[in-house]
């Protein structure tokens, strides 16, 4: 007998925890089963899935940066970095840009928020988070965005789990281990002679490929704890989805369901359509092998709704779809954090039904400005507290709607998080295989 692989096992595990979990909340609203104890059961879902997920999460600090760090000192040419970092952001705006004017078109034509009940969605609504700058101009938040880059203390930055100073730390540190360890001695230059100058580069030298073998070696032991915890996944899974089921049923979506319908319809355009053209066209990749190789990952982040908890798998799975670790140690990473197809199409989309349900008819110039600013909220979003809310606050500001308006579309938004987390991480692994194809790479892509 065939034995199952990852993939199979976590689609089993997702069957399972939607199977017990809506059979128990139809019950628990009915009343033939007490709340209480579907509550409870839930809770249990969320405990199981939490604990894999704090797994999976304490290997990102030390993965992002022995990853980065050993694919930057790995290139020893820095323009080699230059246009590997160059091709990897021009692909992230080009799919984010894609996915928002994809998401524009799927509210005109499907105009989920025209006649919605704008009471009977006040009454369901969830009260919108306090959000620190909320009032602030799309400038500012971006401005903020690049200033907190910079990170006043790495070591606090790794310890909060802050991804876009730590990317920005360990880039910097690479490139400059890459430079001491390939410094010309005196006698290789033009430069002044000084004696004892050979003897105190060589140590330098030596000393900086130290580091660098300390980090490849913690990089190689960090995939192989990877490796470990994975195997845990279907037992994630398992209990998020009997938590999602369990805990909400289909109750949300019966006063948004159009508007969910919608996101939905315009990530699946995504994720089924323009993100497979790009793989075939520009990676030249068979999607399909694509997608049978990054099954676990995709799979993960639907369950978890996590990119950053589900890195070290996407980077498990991208390589074994053919991508070289030189070119994934510093692509997906990176991705994790600012790349975020799904999250930029979902907030566009989100603001113009809430413009709808508010009566107001957006003009073609008004759609460009949220779609503008989606596309630098979805690149900026990452290491702010409530990341996607601060930015749809943002968007809603752009055009003038109130911000508290965030709260009407809480109640679907746990199922739809988990869905454009499933783009989001998809996205990254096409970035992967474009960019290692046009990479000037030690090692070849698979091909097909």
């Amino acid at each position: 007998m065939k034995r199952l692989e990852l993939h199979h096992w976590i689609l089993i595990a997702m069957a399972l925890g939607a199977g017990i979990g809506l059979p128990l909340n139809f019950a628990g609203e009915s009343g033939a089963i007490d709340p209480a104890v579907v509550s409870t059961v839930a809770d249990v879902g969320k405990g199981a899935g939490d604990l894999f997920l704090r797994l999976l999460q304490m290997l990102v600090v030390p993965l992002i940066v022995s990853s980065l760090i050993t694919g930057v000192t790995g290139m020893g040419d820095l323009k080699k970095l230059g246009r590997l970092g160059g091709r990897t952001v021009g692909f992230y705006l080009m799919t984010s840009f894609i996915a928002i004017v994809t998401g524009v078109v799927m509210v005109n034509l499907f105009d989920p928020g025209k006649g919605a009940d704008l009471g009977l969605l006040e009454a369901g609504a969830g009260a919108a988070p306090e959000i620190a700058g909320g009032s602030q101009h799309v400038g500012q938040i971006l401005w903020a965005q690049l200033e907190g880059m910079i990170p006043k203390n790495p070591l606090k930055a790794a310890a909060d789990g802050d991804m876009l100073p730590l990317i920005f730390f360990s880039i910097v540190l690479g490139v400059f281990i890459s430079a001491v360890e390939h410094q010309k001695k005196p006698e290789e230059s033009e430069g002044p002679y000084r004696e004892g100058a050979d003897e105190e580069i060589a140590e330098e030298r030596s000393g900086a490929a130290l580091l660098r073998r300390f980090f490849a070696g913690l990089f190689a032991v960090m995939m192989r704890m990877t490796l470990a915890v994975i195997r845990l996944a279907p037992i994630g899974v398992f209990g998020f989805m009997l938590y999602a089921a369990a805990g909400r049923g289909f109750e949300a979506f019966q006063v948004l369901g159009m508007y969910a319908l919608t996101v939905f319809v315009a990530l699946c355009i995504h994720a089924f359509v323009t993100l497979p053209l790009i793989l075939r066209f520009l990676g030249s990749k068979s999607p399909v092998a694509h997608a049978k190789a990054m099954m676990p990952a995709l799979l993960t982040a639907f369950s978890t709704a996590s990119s950053n908890g589900t890195l070290p798998l996407t980077i498990q799975c991208v390589e074994r779809s053919g991508v070289p670790n030189e070119v994934t140690s510093f692509v997906l990473p990176l991705g994790a954090t600012i790349n975020m197809d799904g999250t930029a199409l979902y907030e566009a989309v989100a603001v113009l039904f809430i413009a709808q349900v508010y009566g107001m008819d957006l003009s073609l110039g008004q759609q460009a400005i949220v779609a503008l600013t989606a596309l630098m909220a979805s690149v900026g979003a990452a290491g702010i507290p409530h990341a996607g809310t601060v930015m749809m606050v943002v968007v809603l500001s752009a055009v003038g709607l109130p911000t508290t308006a965030v709260g009407l579309i809480l109640a679907v938004d746990r199922i739809l998080d988990m869905c454009r987390t499933t783009v989001n991480v998809f996205s990254d692994s096409c970035a992967a295989v474009v960019v290692a194809r046009y990479a000037d790479t030690t090692a070849e892509p698979a091909t097909e």
